[in-house]
Parts: C-alpha cells; sequence; structure tokens
C-alpha cells in the first residue's frame, strides 16, 4: 500500500533475469528498477498528457486506456495527475494491467491524490521507479522517468500537450528508442492542442480511439498466415526464404537477417522487392509482415 503498510516491493537489475527486455538497449537504461506489484508482458502501450488537461483531454485519456484495456493491452504512463491519472482509471475498467513509472519510491504518492489510484495499480499491474522506496519527489527525477515510460512501451500517446509540456519529453525518448508515437487532435488554436499538432506535423500518427492504436502497432490479431504457394511462382530462392521467414507478427530487418542468415542490406532490398509486389507489408516502426494477398 502506498503511503502505508507497504505491500513489498521486488527488484530487478540490469542484466539479471526478470529486467523488462524492451529497457535493456534504450539509451542510458535504468540500472536498477523497484516494482512494488506485477509487471505484465507486451503489449504495453504509453499514454501521456498534460496534467492540466480540461475535460475533452480527460475523457480522451480514460476512453483511449478502457479501449486498450479491454483489447488485453497494459497502458503505461508517469502517474502524474490529468492525463496519465485518467488513462491509468481507463485501464482498471478492463482487463488490461495499469503500470504506473513514478518519479519517487514506489512507497510514495506523489501527488498524494493519487494514493488511491495507486494502490490500485499495485493491485492489479505495477508501480515501477528507478528511485529507492522513500525517495521523495525531486524536480529532475520526472523528465528523467519518462524514458521509462516510452521504454517500456511499443508506441506512446500524447493526448493534450501544450508546446512546453512535459509530455513532449517522452515523444522525444519515443522517437530515440525507435517506438511508433502517436497523437491524438485537439481543437484549433487551443493551447493544449499546440504540442500535439506539432507532433502530427513531425511524423507522429494521428488516432482517435483505441481502435487506431491497435491497428496502428497490429496488435489483435495475432493469427499466423499460411502461404499461398501460387505467389511463389514467380519469386526467387532469397525471395521465398524471405517469405517463409516473415510471420503474422511484424518484425524488423534484424530479426529477419538473423532468421534468414542474409545481411541486414540484402534483406533491406528484397522487401522493397517484395513490397512493390505486394507480397510485404510494411508496419510503423519499420516492422514487416506478410500481405494478406499472399496467404491463404
Amino acid at each position: 500500500m502506498v503511503n502505508g503498510a507497504a505491500m513489498g516491493s521486488t527488484t530487478r537489475n540490469l542484466g539479471e533475469p526478470g529486467f523488462p527486455p524492451s529497457l535493456v538497449s534504450i539509451p542510458s537504461p535504468p540500472k536498477v528498477l523497484y516494482v512494488e506489484g506485477r509487471l505484465p508482458p507486451p503489449p504495453r502501450v504509453a499514454v501521456v498528457g498534460s496534467r492540466d488537461a480540461d475535460r475533452y483531454g480527460l475523457e480522451m485519456a480514460r476512453a483511449l486506456g478502457a479501449g486498450l484495456s479491454a483489447a488485453g493491452v497494459s497502458v503505461v504512463s508517469g502517474g502524474a495527475g490529468g492525463v496519465d491519472t485518467a488513462a491509468l482509471w481507463g485501464c482498471l475498467e478492463g482487463p488490461g494491467c495499469p503500470v504506473a513509472v513514478l518519479g519517487t519510491g514506489v512507497d510514495i504518492a506523489y501527488p498524494v491524490a493519487n494514493r488511491a489510484l495507486f494502490d490500485r495499480v499495485a493491485q492489479s499491474g505495477a508501480l515501477v521507479s528507478e528511485y529507492p522506496p522513500k525517495t521523495p519527489g525531486r524536480p529532475a527525477h520526472f523528465p528523467k522517468r519518462n524514458r521509462i515510460v516510452s521504454g517500456l512501451s511499443e508506441g506512446v500517446v500524447v493526448v493534450r500537450a501544450a508546446k512546453q509540456s512535459g509530455s513532449l519529453i517522452t515523444a522525444r525518448e519515443a522517437v530515440r528508442q525507435g517506438r511508433v508515437l502517436m497523437a491524438v487532435p485537439g481543437p484549433a488554436g487551443h493551447s493544449l492542442s499546440a504540442g500535439v499538432h506539432q507532433l502530427i506535423r513531425q511524423g507522429a500518427r494521428l488516432v482517435e480511439s483505441a481502435a487506431d492504436v491497435l491497428e496502428l502497432l497490429a496488435i489483435g490479431d495475432t493469427r499466423q498466415p499460411t502461404l499461398n504457394l501460387a505467389f511463389f511462382e514467380d519469386l526467387d530462392s532469397s525471395e521465398k526464404t524471405l517469405l517463409e521467414a516473415l510471420g503474422g507478427e511484424p518484425c524488423d530487418i534484424d530479426v529477419l537477417s538473423t532468421r534468414t542468415g542474409f545481411a541486414s542490406s540484402q534483406v533491406a532490398s528484397l522487401l522493397l522487392q517484395m513490397e512493390l509486389k505486394g507480397l510485404v507489408t510494411q508496419r510503423p516502426g519499420m516492422r514487416y509482415c506478410r500481405a494478406r494477398e499472399s496467404t491463404g
């Protein structure tokens, strides 16, 4: 229990079993994580935004959290007021497990108003921090924890953010880490729309619902396509090998290089050829899967 009888946090050290694999390769990974509760496995999606969100932002964040949770996706956020809080409460409405990444120790509720929320999160999902228990919130902690928010997630959705919003730090970390960056548009001319609209102009994917997020991240369709050999007639042996290595879940060039034994440059060239033939589909984050037309 936060600020009360502690449930007992566990420690995950970088390089040891149990440390989240998605955090290992990010720039400046945390050396240790303190976890209160159970850190859920992927898929995980971060929903972040303004602490001073308006009604539109709060309703959108809660709807996103609830929609992702209904699909079995865990929602990651920073545990701040506003959008973070709404997204976590939304996640608690469904079977998905919420994850709050804190800028304090996992035994401290900051803001204090979120004490009941953090207790619920610890019971259903996890409170996570790189700071040991009893560590109070300090100004430098909160921007720093944003790299963990994005690092734990396949994608980051920004809801309501002014031009100087701290959520834009999480957005930059998402891009730096190769995560899919998404943004929810807001009313034109509103100060809380300025940051998200700038992200969209810079290439963030526009989303308006949990369904949009699930589609972009190719979450929810886990069927393994079966190959239709009729499409193999005009393929050379290298293309056939690569097509066989591709599955229903999108994967990147490095994974395909490992599966096929081909150099990354050869895989990239083959993927381009096969995409032009309509056999391969590129997903966000430079990940690839078989096109439905090549399956049966």
